[in-house]
Parts: C-alpha cells; structure tokens; sequence
C-alpha cells in the first residue's frame, strides 16, 4: 500500500473538515508516532507541520467554544457572569454546595 505523503498545506487542506475530537485523535496519532522515533527527518518534519497545524485549529476552536459559553452566561444587564468552575478550591469556600448559578 502507498503511503499518503502530505505536505504543510496538504495537512491543513485535510484537517479542515474535521470535528475537534477527529483532530485531538489525529494529534495523539501523530505524537506516538514522532515519540517512537522510527520515523525519517522529512516524515518527522511533516508529522510535526501538521501537529502544529492541529494545535492552532484546536486552539481556534476553544476560543471560539469560550467566547459562545461567554455570550450565553451573560447576566440581565449583558455583563459576562462569570461563575468558578467546579473543583476550584478558592472559589469553593464558602459556598457549602450552592450552584454558581
């Protein structure tokens, strides 16, 4: 079998269409692969190019993610109500059990 060859711009053609979760598992793919060190420089170099491209689409996604949650927790005056997020042990004392909400 042939093996696909991709390049900088190949990878980010190829990782457009996907949802986060594909490109999470695409990104763990490509660590155990540079990780076990079998690979050529060109195909580390490449795996590396599209890692990089993974993390910045990734990174893009969970900010636009943050920025949606932002704009649904605003409060009635349309101020960002930003509430600790569980298992935050400064935010926790004194709460005793009550919802950030």
């Amino acid at each position: 079998m042939k093996r696909k060859e991709t390049t900088a711009a190949g990878a980010t053609a190829e990782n457009a269409g996907r949802t986060f979760e594909e490109m999470m598992v695409r990104l763990e793919e490509l660590v155990e692969r540079l990780e076990e060190g079998n690979l050529s420089l060109e195909d580390s170099i490449k795996s590396f190019e599209e890692g990089v491209d993974l993390v910045r689409r990734c990174t893009t996604v969970l900010g636009e993610a943050e920025q949606r949650i932002q704009k649904l927790t605003r409060d009635a005056e349309g101020k960002p109500a930003l509430a600790p997020l569980e298992g935050d042990d400064e935010a926790d004392e004194g709460r005793d059990g009550e919802l950030p909400f």
